[in-house]
C-alpha cells in the first residue's frame, strides 16, 4: 500500500479536539502569538512538530500520536512535499507559516475555522 493510501485511511479517535487545537494555533500565529520553535514539543496526546524549510515555509504541524509513525514515516519519504491540508495563517522571517493536522481531513479542518470565526475580517 503506497504511503498516501494509508493517510486516506486514517480515522482519527476525538477528531473535535483535534479541529479546536488546528483552528487555536492558527488564531495565535494570526495575533503573533505563537512561538516558532523548530522541533517537536510532546502533549498528552499528540506532538507540535515545527518545521523551518517545508516547501520553502516554516510548517506547524499537529500529529496525533495515533498516527506518530505514519507522519514519521512520511516527514523521510516526502521531504519536501506537503504532508496534507494546510492554510497559510501568517509570516515569520519573511517566510509563509502553514498550520496542517495531520491525519484530519481538510473538511473537518476547515470546519473547525469557520466555527472559530476565522472567516470574519
Amino acid at each position: 500500500m503506497k504511503i498516501w493510501d494509508k493517510l486516506s485511511q486514517v480515522n482519527l479517535e476525538n477528531k473535535e479536539k483535534y479541529m479546536k487545537i488546528y483552528s487555536d494555533i492558527v488564531k495565535k500565529i494570526q495575533n503573533n502569538v505563537f512561538p516558532i520553535n523548530v522541533g517537536e514539543t510532546e502533549k498528552e496526546d499528540y506532538y507540535i512538530v515545527v518545521e523551518a524549510n517545508r516547501m520553502n515555509s516554516y510548517f506547524i504541524h499537529i500529529v496525533p500520536k495515533q498516527v506518530w509513525a505514519l507522519f514519521k514515516e512520511m516527514q523521510k519519504k516526502a521531504p519536501n512535499e506537503i504532508l496534507g491540508f494546510s492554510v497559510m495563517a501568517g509570516k515569520y522571517n519573511n517566510k509563509e507559516v502553514r498550520v496542517s493536522c495531520f491525519g484530519v481531513q481538510c473538511s473537518f479542518l476547515g470546519k473547525s475555522l469557520f466555527e472559530a470565526g476565522h472567516n470574519k475580517k
